[in-house]
């Protein structure tokens, strides 16, 4: 066990479940409804939880310290940091007016957190996925990092002049949890260097967070770019699924009209493929 906590990629993912833990426990202290300062240094520790999150990856990488215990350590990261946390932040924040239906609201997104990354871990070493620069669904760290984004800003920059309903955020919590569980592809710029468009899309994104940031408020970094990549990404990925579709339709029939010429019935060109 030792060697695992000497493990550089480790300690970064440990940093990424303390800022959670921290965060957890601002908010099981917390009135109802919370003071607005308290709400907004819980969504920034969250926010600090994906930045250490993103960063073991890549430290693992770079010292070639790669784990299958840092895999599984870091799946238990991603369910209290993008799941049980910004739930909790929204049942602090809102959802407790609504009592059961406020609680119901939480429990499926944090149940759909889990799935997804158990679907994750399995369908990685099963290689299953086509969709290249995409992930299968809406990944955990942006569903939890959107979220809490949304939450920072409605207690900071925008505090008493948004009041959002709680029935808004008791849809809008399932709705991110079907996301993560769904088989939309969702762009996550890993072929940036290959793809134009994923190019295009992140110089426009970040443009449009920075000139947000600079003329509203700093916090408006983050919720803009959760604004961005929840709509633009959703349609995106919805683009490239269909597209992938009428390409995969489009191979089958030739395919079939190519067995036909060779004088093959269709149903057993079908069962070749």
């Amino acid at each position: 066990m030792i060697r695992h906590f000497l493990n550089p990629p480790n300690w970064f993912t440990s940093a990424s479940l303390f800022c959670s833990t921290y965060a957890l426990s601002l908010l099981l202290v917390a009135d109802h409804p919370a003071d607005p300062a308290l709400m907004v240094r819980a969504c920034i520790l969250v926010i600090f939880s994906g930045i250490f999150d993103l960063l073991d990856g890549r430290v693992a990488r770079l010292t070639n310290r790669y784990s299958e215990f840092g895999v599984q350590l870091d799946t238990i990261a991603d369910v209290v940091g993008f799941g049980v946390a910004p739930a909790l932040l929204c049942w602090t924040w809102k959802l407790h007016e609504l009592g059961p239906l406020g609680a119901a609201a939480s429990f499926v997104y944090v149940l759909c957190a889990a799935f997804r990354l158990a679907r994750f871990n399995v369908n990685t070493q099963a290689g299953s996925w086509d969709f290249k620069g995409h992930s299968q669904g809406l990944t955990t760290t942006m569903a939890g990092g959107s979220l809490v984004s949304l939450i920072w800003v409605a207690n900071g920059v925008f505090a008493g002049v948004l009041d959002s309903p709680a029935w808004l955020w008791a849809l809008g919590l399932p709705a991110l949890g079907l996301m993560m569980v769904s088989s939309i592809p969702f762009r996550n710029f890993k072929d940036i260097r290959q793809s134009k468009v994923a190019r295009r899309l992140l110089a426009v994104s970040l443009a449009c967070c920075l000139v947000a940031a600079l003329v509203v408020d700093a916090s408006m970094w983050w919720a803009m770019g959760a604004a961005l990549y929840l709509t633009i990404g959703l349609v995106d990925g919805v683009v490239v699924a269909i597209h992938h579709r009428r390409l995969s339709n489009a191979l089958l029939i030739d395919e079939i009209e190519e067995a036909l010429d060779e004088g093959l019935p269709a149903d057993e060109a079908v069962e070749a493929d």
